[in-house]
């Protein structure tokens, strides 16, 4: 089990110099760590600091493998030697930041994008008085970066890794590369990932075939049929929502099976889903908890009240078996609707012998006309 901690930033510093700056900064920075060098950081007296010994190899491989993040008061070519051995690749490394001992730059040394080294050399920069040194080519040049847009609000990327750097790489090059939004998706480009001069927005995903385009980026939260003769990378935005109902010990993994087949029976993307709901009375119920987690999504309870005005309201709804036995109109439909706001189902209510569920898709953000439900904006 990882422990508690891996969310946290490490600061490491082994001169006297170092140790000082990584005291200021440790002071700045969210969920810093510090580690300082027994001999050059041990003279004041600070309980937030842990000590260590020399070595250091073994004390900054072990921080590698157990944090998210390293900013270290060393030289970069230091740095790298002492990792080379535990390096594996950008999409599971660690982001790695280096300080010189002067506390003038802040480089960006490894996982910069996927593991968000840049942003934190930048973090670093603004804390200490320092420089950020950034060499991604997308930061450098001022071009869309493929593997971040819409990172902030929580898509998540469908594509090989191959795809997705030959995707990048079109886009660095100048080549042209088709954009494709979903308009059933309904889920714009996000304003914060500016679109480099050589996107083009296309109308349809067919019409990304063809030799005109490198590669093609889409925003979608359906499962996609395509013929297309270039890489594609897929953006899943959070715009879907499963609403659950189930029998009392139900397992997770019996849940994950009816979620995964019902989405995929209507032709909906896993990587789109936002939010599981269910009733009150489900709350505690182990299995639905226990798949809530599994997949790092939020879980969102509906009174019985709740539930019997949003299956009531719903033109095409029937009563379930759970209006007899839990006394609500239904869970699953009402549920889903409820966490999404939508004004139809994109996935009725599916049965097993142990556990029902329905799929909405949250709307876009619009004013909401009077008396409709409010959806939890994405």
């Amino acid at each position: 089990m990882p422990p508690a901690d891996t969310d946290k930033t490490a600061i490491v510093a082994v001169s006297r110099p170092g140790a000082a700056l990584a005291r200021r900064l440790a002071a700045r920075l969210a969920d810093a760590e510090l580690h300082l060098e027994r001999r050059t950081g041990g003279d004041t007296a600070d309980d937030t600091a842990q000590l260590y010994d020399l070595p250091l190899r073994p004390v900054i491989q072990n921080l590698f493998s157990r944090r998210r993040a390293l900013v270290v008061f060393l030289p970069v070519g230091a740095a790298v030697r002492l990792l080379a051995p535990v390096l594996g690749d950008k999409r599971r490394d660690p982001a790695v930041v280096c300080v010189d001992d002067a506390g003038r730059y802040a480089v960006s040394v490894l996982s910069g994008h996927a593991g968000g080294a840049d942003a934190l050399a930048g973090q670093v920069a603004a804390a200490i008085g320092a420089q950020a040194v950034i060499t991604s080519a997308s930061d450098a040049l001022k071009l869309t970066a493929v593997d971040l847009a819409g990172k902030p609000a929580g898509w998540k990327i469908d594509a090989s890794p191959t795809d997705l750097t030959r995707a990048a790489a079109a886009v660095v090059n100048g080549d042209p590369v088709a954009l494709w939004l979903d308009p059933e998706t309904g889920a714009g480009w996000p304003d914060d990932a500016p679109l480099s001069g050589n996107i083009v927005k296309v109308a349809k995903l067919g019409d990304a075939a063809g030799r005109r385009f490198a590669a093609t980026l889409a925003v979608s939260d359906r499962l996609l049929a395509h013929n297309l003769n270039c890489p594609l990378v897929i953006y899943r935005p959070p715009t879907l929502v499963a609403g659950i109902g189930c029998r009392r010990g139900v397992s997770a993994a019996h849940l994950r099976e009816l979620l995964s087949a019902t989405l995929r029976a209507h032709g909906l993307a896993e990587g789109s889903l936002a939010k599981i709901a269910t009733a009150d009375i489900k709350a505690d119920e182990a299995g639905i908890i226990a798949l809530a987690q599994a997949m790092d999504i939020p879980l969102a309870i509906y009174t019985a009240a709740e539930l019997n005005a949003a299956g009531q309201a719903m033109a095409d709804a029937t009563p379930s078996a759970a209006q007899e036995l839990l006394g609500v109109f239904g869970v699953s439909e009402p549920a889903a609707m409820l966490a999404a706001g939508a004004g139809g189902l994109l996935a009725p209510r599916t049965r097993s012998d142990r556990a029902t569920i329905a799929a909405a898709r949250i709307r876009p953000r619009t004013a909401p006309a009077a008396g409709e439900l409010v959806p939890e904006r994405y």
